[in-house]
């Protein structure tokens, strides 16, 4: 607990088994850390787990909250910032273990299943991010959950606001640093486009010594535009050689792929350009770690190992609908670029094309634009949902707008969905469209965290 420069009251705990932010299903011999936040104070449940917890972790206005407690207390200035400090001090202990952070405006959850999936089938001991935990709480309890043995740890970084990704980079100071793509997702928080790549690309400047990273469609060239400079040995899939990148071609749902005279092939469960590119994009990032760590670089046996990869959770899952229709749940989340993905997809099936979608969030003052620039052409039935959608709804007449998702809900269910027909379901995730694609489900579906 020395990382934190707190100050102890009582004895100082032998160890500590863990670091609990959340008094529900607390486990014994963990520290309990209060966070504090607008509406919200973690302090207040100190008492509910002291007789379970080895130590309690809280600030100077929080502590004398504990003073009749008889448990050690460790006194910091911000309990967010010790949490950071405590899981930084973990990372340094990780020393046997390849971390690597992803971070972007989209993609991120994707790839980074992609390759917890590729490298778990290679026999790789892996450890990754869980859920949604990719923020300044997120990131620290993913980095304290990585055991020492892990040899690769796949970590995400999600920003919303300016100076979070200097604390999450710093923090899990990464071997190979990840960014996807970047897009004005965001930019509300983060000052526009250029303050969003600006932001992002910090976590290029905490890469360990000899560690390198993986640049994503679009991004070398927003990093220059923004004097931005990358590391020489970087792998970059906007270049032309084989050397580093995988080159692919989506034929149908086969993705064909080719390095360095080697080639490979697989099969999609959907004909998704995007998820064509995340593939070749973490079959690149695996292959320059195996010729990096001395071990033997085939294309076909990482495209064996990514083969039995499956989305995420709200992520263009399929599932059978009403009267035989197939829905795609693609309902986590939305940005301009994802959602131009999604559609482009779905007019690549045969059968009716039916798009549900609704509002995107947190693009700032070009939200407006971003909205009504979205393509829909080859879609045959359109539902806006949302405010911001008024934008792409002027544009299209024919669609049909809803304010709310209740509203599109109960319209919905009037509507008929035949075999044959496939129904797209996007937005961000404030617009809680998961009760959409539950409308429209045979079945149960799981939803993303």
């Amino acid at each position: 607990m020395t990382a934190t420069g707190g100050r102890w009251h009582g004895s100082v705990p032998e160890m500590v088994a863990g670091i609990a932010t959340d008094s529900r299903n607390f486990q014994p011999g963990a520290a309990f850390l209060a966070l504090r936040g607008p509406s919200f104070d973690g302090h207040a449940f100190g008492a509910s787990v002291a007789d379970r917890a080895v130590a309690l972790i809280g600030d100077s206005e929080g502590v004398p909250l504990w003073a009749d407690l008889d448990i050690s207390k460790l006194e910091v200035k911000d309990t967010l910032q010790a949490l950071g400090n405590i899981a930084h001090a973990w990372r340094l202990r990780l020393e046997k273990t390849t971390v690597i952070a992803i971070t972007g405006s989209f993609g991120k959850t994707s790839l980074r299943s992609i390759l917890e999936a590729g490298f778990t089938a290679l026999g790789f001991n892996i450890a990754a991010t869980r859920a949604n935990l990719n923020n300044l709480i997120g990131v620290p309890q993913t980095l304290l959950a990585v055991p020492v043995e892990a040899e690769i740890a796949v970590i995400e970084c999600g920003i919303s606001e300016t100076g979070e990704m200097a604390r999450l980079a710093a923090m899990v100071q990464p071997d190979i640093a990840v960014l996807t793509g970047i897009t004005g997702a965001h930019a509300e928080g983060l000052g526009g486009l250029s303050g969003v790549v600006s932001e992002k690309a910090l976590l290029l400047e905490h890469l360990n010594e000899n560690g390198w990273c993986a640049l994503g469609g679009g991004v070398s060239g927003l990093l220059r535009s923004n004097r931005i400079s990358a590391p020489l040995n970087a792998i970059d899939v906007d270049q032309t050689s084989e050397s580093d990148v995988v080159c692919w071609q989506l034929v149908g749902r086969e993705l064909l792929m080719s390095w360095r005279g080697q080639e490979a092939s697989l099969q999609l469960a959907l004909p998704a350009a995007h998820w064509a590119s995340n593939i070749a994009f973490a079959a690149s990032i695996m292959l320059r770690y195996l010729d990096s760590t001395g071990r033997e670089a085939e294309l076909a046996k990482v495209a064996d190992a990514i083969s039995g990869w499956q989305p995420p959770a709200g992520r263009m899952q399929q599932c059978e609908g009403v009267n035989g229709c197939l829905v795609l749940d693609d309902c986590y989340n939305a940005n301009p670029t994802s959602m131009q993905a999604a559609i482009n997809t779905l007019r690549s099936l045969d059968g009716g094309r039916i798009a549900v979608l609704g509002d995107m969030g947190e693009l700032g003052e070009d939200s407006d634009a971003a909205h009504g620039s979205i393509n829909l052409q080859g879609v045959d039935r359109i539902y806006l949902i949302g405010p911001r959608m008024q934008a792409l709804a002027a544009i299209h007449p024919e669609a049909s707008w809803f304010a709310t998702s209740d509203e599109a809900i109960a319209a919905l269910a009037n509507e008929t969905f035949d075999e044959g027909d496939t129904v797209l379901v996007k937005a961000s995730r404030s617009m809680h469209l998961e009760s959409v694609v539950q409308l429209l489900c045979r079945a149960e579906v799981a939803h993303a965290l």
